[in-house]
C-alpha cells in the first residue's frame, strides 16, 4: 500500500469521526464554556453549582420538542433548542428533564400538584387550562420568585400588566418558547389570484398604515370565482375571497379596533369592557362580510374536505403564524400580512390564540429560587438562540416566499397582545366563535343576554386569582 493510500484512509477514518463527534447528543449533565456576549442574557444571573438538581418540564401532549432536543440533528430550531439546554444544564449543573403530558392542554397535573407531589418545577399548558391551575391556588406568584427578571426583553410586557392583579402574577410568557409567536394570527393571501385579477399587493398599504378592514373587504368581494360555472359557489368547486374558520377571523376582528374583553381601570383592577359602540359596529361590518358568498367561515363540524387556501381556491386565510409552513408544498405562491386594522386611526394589534401554551409554577417547587434561575436562563438563551432560529431564519427565510413578507412578519411581532378575557375563562372568552355560531350574529342581544352572567365569572375570577 503506497503513502498515498495509507493518507486516504486516514482521511476518511478522521472524517467519519469528526461527523460523529459534532452530533452532539443529550447526555445529562453538560459542560459550560463560556461564549462571548453571553453575559447580557447571563450577566444578571449568577453560575451556581446546582449539584446535578433535575429541572422537570411539563409539556403538553404531542409539544414536547418545543423544549427537549435529544440531539443535534441538523434542523435550526431543534439544534438551537438542543445548544440552549446543554448551554443552561452546563451554567448550573443541573440537568432538563421534559415530560409530556397525557393531554393536549397539560391540565392533569392539578391533582397531584394539591396532593402535595413534587413532580414539576414548571408546567407549560394550554393558556386557559394555566389560568384553571391558578385559581385552584395550585401555583407560585411569580411576584415572589426574586430570580425572575420580567423587565428583560424575553418576557412578554402585555401579558404581565394584564396578569398582574393586586400583587398576583400566576403566568407568564416569553422566549422560554416560540408560541407566542407562532399562534398570533396573520392574514395570508394567494399571489396568483392577485395576479389574475391584476391586484396590486397590500404590502404598501400595510406599512403605510392603510391596510383597513374596508380594504380588505373590497379585494375580498373581488376574489370569489365560480369556477364550474354552475351559477353557484361552492367549497366544493368554488374560489372564495376569505376563508376562516370560526375560532379565528371572529375573535381577531375585535382586537383590530383597539377593544378587548377585559381591561384594566386606573387602579389596576380588570373590568368588562367588552360593550361598545366601536365593537358593535365592527361586528357588524365582518358578519356582513361573512354573510356574502365571497366569503366561508368554517365550523369545526361543517369543514371543507381540503384546505382551501393551500388548494388555490382562496384569495385570504388566517391563521396563526406557524402555519406557514404548512404552506411550503403550496404550487401558488403566497404573501404575509397583518390582519387589517379597522380603521386608519386604529392600530395593528394581534391577538395570540389561546391554543398557545403559558408557562406556570407549581406550588410544590420545593425552592423556588433556584428554579426560577433556570427558567430566566432558558428564557433568556431562549431569546439568544431559539427565537431567533425560528422567527429570522425559519419563519422569514424557509416559510415566507419574498422580502415584503418578511416586513409583514415583524409588523405582526410588534403588534402582538394579550387579552386577560379572551384566556382566563369567563362567559364570553369564546364571543366570536358563539356569535359566529348564531343565525343572526347580533352583538347587542348576545351582550345583553349574557352580561349579569359575565360581571358575575369575572367577579369570581378576580376573588380567586387576584384575592380581591
Amino acid at each position: 500500500m503506497n503513502i498515498k493510500s495509507i493518507f486516504l484512509i486516514l482521511l476518511a477514518v478522521l472524517s467519519i469521526f469528526a461527523v460523529s463527534s459534532c452530533k452532539k447528543k443529550d447526555s445529562g449533565i453538560s459542560t459550560y464554556v463560556p461564549v462571548a456576549g453571553d453575559e447580557y442574557w447571563l450577566g444578571h444571573n449568577p453560575q451556581e453549582d446546582m449539584d446535578g438538581y433535575q429541572f422537570r418540564i411539563l409539556s403538553r401532549k404531542g409539544m414536547k420538542s418545543d423544549q427537549y432536543a435529544e440531539e443535534e440533528t441538523g434542523d435550526i430550531i431543534n439544534d438551537a433548542v438542543f445548544k440552549r439546554n446543554e448551554t443552561v444544564k452546563g451554567y448550573f449543573n443541573c440537568d432538563i428533564i421534559t415530560i409530556e403530558s397525557s393531554t393536549n392542554k397539560a391540565d392533569d397535573a392539578i391533582n397531584s400538584i394539591l396532593a402535595g407531589d413534587d413532580q414539576y418545577d414548571i408546567l407549560l399548558p394550554h393558556s386557559r387550562s394555566a389560568f384553571q391551575y391558578a385559581i385552584q391556588d395550585a401555583l407560585v406568584n411569580f411576584n415572589d420568585v426574586k430570580t425572575i427578571d420580567t423587565s428583560k426583553d424575553w418576557w412578554s410586557k402585555d401579558i404581565i400588566d394584564s396578569c398582574n392583579i393586586n400583587g398576583y402574577l400566576y403566568v407568564l410568557d416569553g422566549d422560554i418558547s416560540t408560541h407566542r409567536l407562532e399562534y398570533g394570527f396573520a392574514m395570508y393571501f394567494n399571489k396568483r389570484i392577485f395576479d389574475e385579477l391584476g391586484l396590486e399587493y397590500p404590502y404598501q398599504m400595510a406599512i403605510d398604515g392603510t391596510w383597513t378592514f374596508d380594504e380588505f373587504s373590497k379585494l375580498v368581494k373581488k376574489g370569489s370565482k365560480d369556477l364550474n360555472g354552475d351559477g353557484l359557489i361552492k367549497p366544493e368547486d368554488d374560489q372564495y375571497g376569505y376563508y376562516s374558520w370560526h375560532a379565528f377571523g371572529p375573535i381577531q376582528v375585535l382586537y383590530t379596533g383597539g377593544q378587548r374583553i377585559y381591561s384594566k381601570s386606573a387602579t389596576g383592577v380588570p373590568y368588562l369592557s367588552l360593550n361598545s359602540t366601536k365593537t358593535l359596529n365592527l361586528y357588524s361590518d365582518f358578519f356582513r362580510l361573512c354573510d356574502s358568498d365571497d366569503v366561508l367561515l368554517c365550523a369545526a363540524q361543517n369543514a371543507p374536505s381540503e384546505n382551501l387556501f393551500t388548494a388555490g381556491r382562496a384569495m385570504f386565510a388566517d391563521n396563526g403564524l406557524g402555519q406557514a409552513k404548512t404552506f411550503r408544498n403550496m404550487s401558488d405562491e403566497f404573501g404575509i400580512l397583518p390582519w387589517p386594522k379597522y380603521t386608519a386611526e386604529d392600530e395593528y394589534k394581534t391577538v395570540i390564540n389561546g391554543h398557545a401554551s403559558l408557562l406556570v409554577m407549581p406550588i410544590t417547587v420545593p425552592d423556588k429560587q433556584k428554579s426560577g434561575k433556570i427558567i430566566e436562563a432558558l428564557c433568556a438563551l431562549g431569546n439568544k438562540e431559539v427565537v431567533p432560529a425560528f422567527y429570522d431564519v425559519s419563519l422569514k427565510t424557509k416559510f415566507s416566499r419574498d422580502a415584503e413578507s418578511e416586513a409583514m412578519i415583524d409588523i405582526i411581532r410588534d403588534s402582538l397582545i394579550y387579552d386577560l378575557g379572551y384566556v382566563s375563562g369567563g362567559t364570553f372568552q369564546n364571543v366570536g366563535e358563539r356569535l359566529a355560531s348564531m343565525g343572526n350574529r347580533d352583538f347587542a342581544s348576545y351582550y345583553a343576554q349574557n352580561e349579569s352572567k359575565a360581571q358575575t365569572d369575572l367577579q369570581n375570577f378576580l376573588a380567586s386569582y387576584g384575592k380581591l
